[in-house]
């Protein structure tokens, strides 16, 4: 696999460390999770499963990795982990601001051990900056970033994306900034550090919210539905005779306008000297699609998804998640992996979404439980048996 000998130390908690770790992991390189005696934050009992501990989204976001239990707030703890960085290629950690610096492994120290290391340091605000120093997790930075400002209906409280996509998009970016860095490095440039923030890249992947403010003066606002660039244009869930339709009735192309008037039988409107512009139909972009609705609200969903994508107008029933799941698609592409878990059984974890040709990721471990590896990650390094008696004994390692 692309990543097989590169080991990678994951020190990070909830999900946008864990998950940058995890992408490594998927193109095989060995991650070894790092965690405190107690367990990382995420570690915890939001369901039961066969009536045993289950957080669905850890097991999600921590598989290819093995488990090290160490406690680095004691020396014996301290140096065990910087052991294990001097023979490591990358380090990634998100805990906030001066954290690291207090245990003794910020990039300063470590790179000192080792030059070639690529640290990944992922935060809410960034390292540097008045608002550095500020709690944050997802939920936070949606909000401050704006994306919340976009979503729902005017006269509801402001929401929340049922995705976590703050914290995704600034795992994904540390990823890559990782493979980045270990390329520069493998060409003889030596390590560096990796400054990530949740607020940055959500901000960045906002349909260019930031760039229609900051060259046109406008401040996009919600548009429900639909898209805030054009917020009367139905981009989204419109009612069908028996459900919920998704349709992408892009006016301002005229290839789909030409099949709007010829669906609805109406060469009246192609003909409307208003509407042979994308501007013109535009501006009526909220009458049009009232028309559109009326129509569909006579259709089955079935009828009116295979009609409208027949057309050229892009659509597609809308789907809950156990809908979605027994998708025969989903079925065709393997988009499920069962994992043989040593206290859980059988788990179907929702597989990489990486993909390459020649060396294919894959999910090649179950996530670890609670120090499963301490032992093992350790006497790799050439800690002996008696030794690792000791630490256990200690506290200093579990497992």
């Amino acid at each position: 696999m692309p990543l097989s000998d590169v080991r990678v130390l994951d020190c990070g908690q909830a999900i946008a460390g864990p998950i940058c770790a995890t992408y490594l992991g998927d193109l095989g390189a060995d991650v070894v999770k790092i965690e405190r005696p107690d367990g990382e934050v995420f570690r915890n009992e939001r369901r039961e499963l066969d009536g045993k501990p289950f957080n669905p989204a850890f097991e999600q976001f921590n598989r290819n990795k093995r488990s090290l239990c160490l406690d680095l707030k004691c020396e014996a703890g301290r140096d065990a982990l910087l052991d294990l960085v001097e023979v490591a290629d990358v380090f990634v950690q998100n805990w906030p601001p001066g954290v690291a610096e207090r245990l003794g492994v910020d990039y300063e120290t470590l790179a000192e051990l080792n030059p070639d290391l690529v640290y990944v340091h992922v935060t809410g605000y960034g390292e540097t900056g008045p608002l550095a120093n500020k709690p944050a997790m997802d939920t936070i930075i949606q909000h401050l970033s704006g994306l919340s400002s976009l979503m729902g209906y005017e006269g509801q409280p402001p929401i929340r994306s049922q995705s976590s996509v703050a914290d995704y998009y600034a795992g994904c970016h540390a990823a890559i900034s990782a493979l980045a860095a270990l390329r520069h490095r493998d060409a003889g440039n030596g390590g560096q550090k990796i400054d990530v923030s949740l607020l940055e890249s959500l901000m960045h992947n906002m349909d260019g919210a930031f760039e229609y403010y900051n060259n046109l003066g406008e401040v996009p606002k919600r548009a429900g539905r639909n898209a805030f660039f054009n917020p009367d244009m139905l981009y989204g869930a419109a009612e069908a005779a028996d459900g919920w339709v998704c349709v992408a009735l892009l006016l301002y192309s005229d290839s789909m306008w030409e099949a709007y008037c010829d669906l609805l039988d109406r060469d009246d409107l192609r003909d409307d000297p208003r509407y042979r512009t994308d501007a013109g139909r535009l501006a009526d972009a909220k009458e049009l699609t009232a028309i559109f609705e009326t129509w569909l609200r006579e259709r089955t969903v079935e009828d009116a998804v295979d009609v409208l994508n027949d057309a050229g107008i892009p659509a597609a029933a809308h789907q809950t998640i156990d809908q979605t799941a027994e998708m025969d698609h989903v079925a065709h592409r393997g988009v499920f992996r069962t994992v043989d878990h040593p206290r859980l059984g059988d788990l179907v974890l929702t597989d990489t979404p990486l993909s390459l040709s020649e060396t294919p990721p894959a999910i090649r471990r179950h996530t670890p439980e609670l120090g499963e590896h301490s032992r093992e990650v350790l006497a790799e390094l050439g800690y002996e048996p008696a030794t690792l008696d000791r630490l256990q004994e200690a506290g200093v390692i579990e497992g």
